[in-house]
């Protein structure tokens, strides 16, 4: 199958189709938990910023937005969200996954049709549940001003950075991080002590681990053998940042497949591994149990075969962007 570039008419039909499913996947998911999605939390500190309110006091356990955790995102993700706070809840929720899954599709159609397959994948389908982030920030990969908005999570946005960096990251560091300091100067004080007091709440256990420090983990780091390739850059920093374990985390693993037999076997290892860990799982949700098994099932599902995918192509590229 062709691996050129998708032209333009089809790829934006094609990209609009996928953001409207992967919408929809979010419209299920509110429709079928009305808990609040992960977006929901920083629409709502977007909301608090209009209002001049300090959304680290805002949200979390019992208080305005009652969410089960802290706001841990940094406060220039709520800078970015500002558009979205004039919209209801379900409806901002809803429109961002549709441009992250806009964008997404959009990238994944850098290299032809058939690595769109790639959209059917896990992750992607977990990040539209979730309401994530993960699909936006992913197509920075491609279109590069999308490095804008990594700022909003910065692990990830800091492994995308080293896959591919351009000077989109830094200006929208310098940008969204200035606007958030003169909205709430003590930002930075607050975010860390947001994150402390998650740790307190998931102590002893771990929130956040890296891929590469479970079992089987570091064999990731052979990426690096093709270190000129921004997929092997990415697939070695992906591993080596602590993250959720949750499956939307890896949606930027599915950019390494070049071929569509590449993107269904990432896609079909990605459904295994899900498939292990809800075999695993008792049958009320224990979500402590839950990320214990999704870390391990991400590193022998989608890590090391992305890893395998990258080592069989040539070490070529070029190690900077601009």
């Amino acid at each position: 199958m062709s691996t050129e570039r998708v032209p333009r008419r089809p790829r934006v039909v094609l990209a609009l189709a996928c953001g409207i499913a992967l919408g929809l996947v979010t419209v299920q998911h509110n429709l079928r938990e009305p808990t609040p999605r992960d977006f929901a939390q920083v629409w709502f500190a977007a909301r608090c910023l209009l209002h001049s309110a300090n959304p680290y006091h805002e949200v979390g356990p019992g208080l305005a937005f009652d969410w089960q955790f802290p706001l841990l995102y940094p406060l220039p993700a709520a800078v970015i969200a500002l558009p979205f706070a004039p919209l209801a809840e379900n409806a901002a929720t809803v429109l961002f996954m549709v441009l992250g899954g806009f964008a997404f599709a959009w990238a994944l159609m850098e290299r032809g049709y058939g690595t769109l397959f790639a959209f059917a994948s896990m992750p992607v389908h977990a990040a539209g549940e979730s309401s994530q982030w993960s699909p936006l920030l992913s197509a920075s990969m491609v279109v590069a001003p999308l490095g804008l908005l990594a700022v909003a999570k910065p692990t990830v946005g800091a492994a995308l950075f080293i896959a591919k960096p351009t000077r989109w990251f830094i200006v929208g560091a310098v940008l969204f991080g200035a606007v958030a300091f003169v909205l709430e100067p003590g930002w930075v004080a607050d975010w860390i002590d947001a994150i402390r007091r998650n740790n307190a709440i998931w102590a002893p256990t771990v929130p956040y681990r890296a891929p590469i420090t479970f079992f089987g983990g570091p064999l990731a780091l052979l990426a690096l053998l093709r270190w000129r390739r921004p997929e092997a850059r990415l697939i070695a920093a992906m591993a080596c940042v602590p993250q959720t374990l949750v499956l939307y985390e890896a949606v930027p693993l599915m950019l390494v497949p070049r071929t569509f037999w590449e993107a269904a076997t990432l896609t079909a290892t990605g459904y295994l591994g899900h498939w292990w860990v809800r075999l695993h799982l008792p049958p009320v949700y224990h979500e402590r149990l839950s990320f214990a098994l999704v870390g391990p099932a991400m590193v022998w599902s989608l890590y090391l075969p992305a890893t395998i995918m990258v080592l069989r192509r040539r070490n070529e590229g070029t190690a900077t962007e601009r």
